[in-house]
């Protein structure tokens, strides 16, 4: 899918309104401003038909994605959804898991063994792939005000709204931000807790960072079950079409 490249003046917004501790980029991890956009156009090179059976079924060491994200992709629970997710964001994110720069030690595992190809490989399949929504609200979070933080954001907060850097329909803008839409709850309100203690840090500029300290426990619950209630993304488009 295609998105409107606005995203940039609107992530430079976001990062000026967030406190000055959450603007300074970690100079321990590697500039990560443009790293999706390079992973998808390395992506572009790869067949991903070629690692379906990897997906599907793994191979030697290495578990298969669906055993875990589930067949379609829909994701389970702590288990986030693939399906409909940019190929630039998810090869980031392998990569990150495999530098230990994310921290989680199953997929630290995964990564550790796959070869970049094979990453851009299964991050291109499930980007092209299309599955309907398997997430529904279940962490007690109140609709409305995850629906008022997801359409407006709360300034009295300095919280701005997720669809400004997250999209209209929260189905992601180019490749560096993901589609939240019909993501699991458990999932999206774990990051956001990630985010907030440090756990997880592989954010361009730092800008979730300030978003999740901002947040409060029950802001967190509030926006995770909102978005999982959205209509689930379409898959990506064919990068050679």
């Amino acid at each position: 899918m295609k998105c409107p490249s606005a995203w940039v003046p609107a992530a430079l917004l976001l990062m000026l309104a967030l406190p000055v501790g959450a603007q300074e980029v970690d100079e321990d991890l590697p500039d990560e401003s443009y790293a999706a956009e390079i992973y998808a156009a390395e992506a572009a090179e790869v067949d991903p038909a070629e690692y379906a059976t990897l997906a599907r079924e793994g191979q030697g060491d290495v578990w298969s994605c669906a055993s875990c994200h589930g067949a379609k992709g829909e994701g389970n629970g702590n288990i986030p959804r693939l399906a409909g997710l940019s190929s630039g964001y998810i090869a980031k994110q392998l990569n990150a898991y495999a530098e230990g720069v994310r921290v989680n030690h199953n997929m630290q595992y995964v990564a550790d063994k796959l070869t970049q190809k094979e990453m851009l490989g299964l991050a291109r399949y499930y980007a092209e792939m299309e599955a309907p929504s398997a997430a529904e609200a279940e962490l007690g979070g109140d609709l409305e005000r995850g629906r008022e933080l997801a359409n407006h954001g709360d300034w009295d907060i300095e919280v701005p709204a997720c669809y400004s850097c997250h999209g209209s329909s929260a189905w992601g803008v180019e490749q560096a931000f993901p589609s939240l839409a019909a993501q699991q709850p458990t999932y999206t309100y774990a990051q956001l807790a990630a985010w907030t203690d440090g756990r997880r840090k592989n954010s361009p500029l730092m800008l979730m960072q300030g978003i999740a300290h901002a947040l409060s426990d029950a802001d967190k619950r509030a926006v995770a079950d909102y978005l999982a209630t959205l209509p689930a993304p379409p898959a990506e488009d064919s990068i050679n079409e």
